[in-house]
């Protein structure tokens, strides 16, 4: 019972992205890839 729970939840999360995010994307793809690498290298640097 708990997985269909996780699983319902997941698929409302990702519903609700597409919806909110999805159309109105106003950055090209390599550009946002290119943040999200940023972003990754800033989260994982070893201090």
């Amino acid at each position: 019972m708990k997985n269909i729970l996780w699983l319902t939840a997941g698929f409302c999360a990702a519903a609700a992205g597409v919806i909110l995010w999805g159309p109105r994307r106003t950055q090209p793809l390599p550009e946002l890839a290119h943040r999200l690498q940023e972003a990754w290298s800033d989260n994982h640097t070893v201090v």
